[in-house]
């Protein structure tokens, strides 16, 4: 009995022994299941790090304003009669823009120059009397007295004849602003004026803005103030001309920064002879801050940020290796690197939010 149960004790830790190592080759074999292999692999686009030419800069936001933007208004109240022009029209200095109802300012007019003829009357006759007397005078025939009353009424007539014509030029000036002319050679722009709307001095009908040159407007920050000067070179894109480049100079700094954003306004001349550039379009302005020079580069989609630090992928052999880069200003859709990487090596640039250290990748032809 004893020999039985020790022969029935072997042959089951046999058979435990056995189960385990079936069980434990199963976990294994799902292991190796799991394990990527080149069917499963991301597929990924790659380019190489490289060197370009580049020119040192600081990149800037900004809007257009035209050289000369004069505001047009009425100097005078007044309903509007005519207007003689539309926006987008060409304008040369002194040329019509608005008419005003002027019949009172007309009359007004009439009636100083009437005082004025009467002024002048009154004064001739004076002079006349005045001459009359010096003469007789000097013969004996009036006394000194007599001679003063008649200088003291050619004086006043001097007098009522200087103010009927300054009152007489008044007028007429007023009679003039009936007529709203343009100031400066320039483009119409925000007409808000209607025919027979009754405005007040000062508000503004429409504006007058000289094109033929324009400014990129920005604001420059502190820490970038010193690598900006008059009459250094920039380069301006805006989106209404894709690809194409306008290039400008700083033309005025202001010396004083702004109270609420402590940057200075900062204005960049562009010839636009053709009217390309129109004022109030948004600007990218770049301006160049030193000579040409060769830096290595890589897209923008390339470069993971994490925490502060930036990253980008190489696929080495199939499997993708997080370098840690530094980086330098950023141009368009590339981005400058200073550290981490060499020229060359292939940088992933698409699903690089889904790849670990360490994945194996298949790289698209």
């Amino acid at each position: 009995m004893r020999k039985f149960k020790a022969k029935y004790g072997i042959a089951l830790a046999v058979l435990l022994i056995g189960s385990i190592v079936v069980i434990n080759s199963g976990v294994f074999a799902g292991k190796k299941e799991q394990a990527p292999s080149a069917g499963t692999a991301l597929s990924v686009k790659v380019v190489e790090a490289q060197y370009v030419d580049t020119v040192p800069g600081i990149a800037l936001n900004g809007s257009l304003e035209g050289r000369t933007s004069a505001t047009i208004s009425a100097k005078l109240a007044g309903r509007i009669e005519q207007i003689m022009v539309e926006e987008g029209q060409q304008v040369k200095a002194g040329d019509a823009l608005i008419k005003m109802e002027t019949v009172e300012l007309a009359n007004s007019a009439r009636q100083a120059q009437d005082g004025v003829r009467k002024a002048q009357a009154n004064y001739e006759l004076a002079l006349n009397d005045f001459s009359r007397y010096q003469t007789l005078y000097d013969k004996g025939a009036v006394s000194e007295q007599q001679l003063d009353n008649a200088k003291a009424k050619l004086k006043t007539a001097e007098a009522d004849l200087s103010s009927a014509q300054s009152s007489q030029s008044s007028a007429e000036e007023q009679y003039g602003y009936g007529v709203i002319t343009a100031p400066v050679d320039g483009v119409i722009a925000n007409k808000t004026a209607t025919v027979g709307q009754v405005v007040s001095p000062g508000a503004s009908l429409m504006m007058v803005q000289d094109i033929n040159q324009v400014y990129a407007v920005v604001n420059v920050e502190q820490k970038d103030l010193g690598r900006v000067k008059t009459g250094q070179k920039a380069n301006v894109t805006v989106d209404a001309y894709p690809g194409k480049v306008f290039a400008g100079i700083v033309d005025v700094m202001n010396p004083e920064a702004g109270s609420a954003s402590r940057t200075f306004r900062t204005k960049i001349k562009l010839e636009n002879a053709g009217g390309d550039l129109k004022a109030g379009m948004f600007a990218k302005v770049q301006l160049e801050t030193g000579e040409s020079m060769k830096v290595l580069t890589v897209p923008q989609s390339a470069v993971v940020q994490k925490q502060s630090l930036y990253y980008v992928f190489t696929a080495d052999n199939n499997v993708a290796v997080r370098r840690q880069i530094e980086i330098g200003e950023v141009s368009g859709n590339t981005i400058t690197v200073t550290a981490g990487l060499q020229p060359g090596e292939q940088v992933i640039i698409s699903s690089v939010n889904r790849i670990n250290d360490g994945d194996t990748v298949r790289v698209a032809q």
